[in-house]
């Protein structure tokens, strides 16, 4: 691979994929600056394995792995549960959006609380890529990729309903 093709591939994978992985990267760490970091890590990876792609994976699933590899990496590095941050404001009334606030805070918390490979999954399967892209990043098998979603989605609503009730003053 030349120079200049290593570099256009490189800025092609960026462009496509640049929200993607900064999504990838605050789903791990749940910080914005820790976020940025491990953005620049990533896409450093990448330039440095460029000369190693073959072409023989798709481009972005291959990025997916390495974003991945270096998300694993750099978290082990750092505690394994960070604060989350303050959830932006998504309009509407007063009211509406305390409790669209609220929803969305319980719900990265339950998030959070996953094992760190359902956590990827949850970031991918948000990322709308399909079953079988997601079994080609993580190593499983796509019937296995279905089987996890299914139990990711029931321990989600188990904590969701937990945060509920705790919130309503029930337990």
């Amino acid at each position: 691979m030349t120079q200049a093709e290593r570099e256009r591939l490189f800025l092609d994978l960026f462009r496509a994929n640049k929200a993607r992985i900064h999504r990838l990267c605050y789903g791990y760490l749940n910080s914005a600056a820790d976020a940025e970091d491990l953005f620049q890590e990533v896409m450093a990876n990448v330039w440095n394995s460029l000369p190693r792609f073959r072409g023989e994976a798709n481009p972005a699933t291959w990025l997916y792995r390495i974003a991945v590899n270096t998300a694993l990496i750099y978290r082990r590095r750092r505690r394994p549960e960070e604060p989350l941050t303050e959830i932006p404001d998504r309009g509407g009334g007063p009211h509406e959006a305390l409790e669209q606030e609220q929803q969305l805070a319980a719900l990265r918390r339950a998030i959070a609380s996953l094992a760190e490979g359902d956590r990827l999954i949850v970031a991918l399967l948000l990322e709308d890529l399909s079953y079988k892209e997601i079994a080609e990043i993580t190593g499983m098998t796509v019937n296995y990729v279905g089987v996890k979603i299914s139990r990711i989605k029931q321990a989600l609503e188990q904590r969701m309903a937990s945060a509920a009730e705790v919130t309503n003053g029930r337990v």
